[in-house]
């Protein structure tokens, strides 16, 4: 019975929902939106990073429009892309090295 409950309590904090796991899953998503193309994803929905903004380029939003905000939103995560490098190969060392 105490193999068991050792077994099981390993098994437990492998599975464990922690920081570290939080994290990553943060980086691969946003390593999803950053890779986006958004001209050709936002034009399948019919969104345009010019439809919540002014004139000029990067002026105040008009509209708070979901579409509007999504547009923003993937316009942003693509300047995430030199910082995600870098936060990649930080994750690849530290799970190569401590598994």
């Amino acid at each position: 019975a105490g193999a068991r409950g050792k077994r099981e309590e390993e098994r437990e904090r492998e599975m464990a929902l922690s920081l570290w796991t939080l994290l990553q899953a943060a980086l691969l998503f946003t390593n999803g939106f950053a890779i986006l193309n958004e001209e050709r994803f936002l034009k399948k929905y019919n969104i345009t990073l010019s439809s919540g903004q002014s004139e000029f380029y990067g002026g105040p939003a008009q509209s708070s429009s979901l579409k509007a905000q999504l547009a923003g939103f993937l316009h942003a995560c693509s300047y995430l892309r030199v910082p995600l490098i870098f936060l990649n190969i930080v994750v690849i060392l530290v799970k190569t090295l401590f598994g």
